[in-house]
């Protein structure tokens, strides 16, 4: 795919997620409807402040949509439109920037790479290993019940 039809696919995404039509979402970023219909179709150039627009009008994460492109995934910005991930990633490396500035250069790749994969390890074991609460509870609740005298004892 095409960066234009990466963007307008994830536009189109969210938009629907949301159960916004194009016209209410053009008058929620103060546009024409013509201009957001070319804007969402990817016709015009990548316009950061289109982006910004149509987030704050659909409650979503302008940063997601723009990496959405990069990564050459749509779903990923309805995915992360409410978690907000890629802005938080964002204000993490903006952290960084202004923590050690110029020194930043220092870092070698290795340490990078390292320290990216465990942040992102760490969270896809989260996920795909569920919420270890309700595993403890469906066990201890099972453990009960199994423990419990049944009816007519």
């Amino acid at each position: 795919m095409r960066d234009s039809e990466l963007l307008s696919a994830a536009l189109k995404l969210v938009r629907k997620a949301r159960g916004m039509s194009a016209r209410q979402t053009a008058a929620a970023m103060h546009m024409s409807i013509r201009t957001y219909q070319r804007f969402e179709a990817g016709v015009t150039r990548l316009n950061l402040d289109h982006i910004h627009r149509f987030a704050k009008a659909t409650a979503s994460d302008p940063n997601a949509i723009i990496f959405s492109i990069l990564i050459g995934t749509p779903q990923y910005a309805l995915n992360t439109a409410d978690n907000m991930l890629s802005t938080v990633v964002i204000v993490g490396v903006q952290k960084l920037e202004r923590a050690v500035g110029d020194r930043i250069a220092e870092l070698d790749t290795r340490s990078l790479v390292s320290a990216v994969a465990a942040l992102f390890d760490g969270l896809i074991d989260q996920v795909v290993s569920g919420d270890p609460t309700r595993e403890w509870l469906d066990d201890g609740r099972a453990e009960l019940a199994a423990r419990r005298p049944k009816p007519g004892r």
